[in-house]
């Protein structure tokens, strides 16, 4: 007697949901305590992760990563480390190359297993802000730790 079984097999793409969540469990391992959706000028970053007194701002994309790269440039200001995830199967050469000009960190998630991991680690910014700092950290504060 023959038995059929179902194998599951992942969907692809990701939905941008998965890739916080998958980023969220890598920074957590990493001992960072993180929050999502923090209000920064006008808009959100997806997920905002702390250690120590660092601030690392990481915007999660599955399709358009030149819009995250463009809200990142907001993050400039109150960032101590900026990072972009993005969920595709791979990392577009020209993403890798942005990310190394700007200094900015890129997790890739990948949507066969939803494993994240670090392809750069961002380099700290010297652009941080200082009032624009202490607004985004009370506003923080407000928020609840994701883990």
């Amino acid at each position: 007697m023959k038995t059929s079984r179902k194998i599951a097999v992942r969907r692809v793409p990701l939905s941008e949901r998965e890739v916080v969540d998958g980023v969220t469990l890598l920074l957590a391992a990493e001992r960072y305590r993180v929050r999502h959706e923090v209000p920064n000028m006008g808009q959100s970053a997806d997920v905002v992760a702390t250690r120590g007194g660092w601030v690392t701002f990481i915007e999660a994309k599955v399709g358009n990563w030149r819009r995250a790269v463009a809200q990142c440039l907001a993050h400039e200001q109150v960032a101590d480390f900026i990072c972009l995830a993005i969920g595709a199967a791979s990392v577009p050469e020209q993403l890798l190359a942005v990310v190394e000009s700007r200094g900015y960190g890129l997790i890739s998630c990948r949507p066969s297993d939803l494993l994240c991991t670090w392809i750069r680690r961002p380099r700290r910014n010297p652009k941080v802000w200082a009032p624009q700092r202490r607004r985004v950290a009370a506003l923080m504060r407000k928020i609840r730790h994701a883990c």
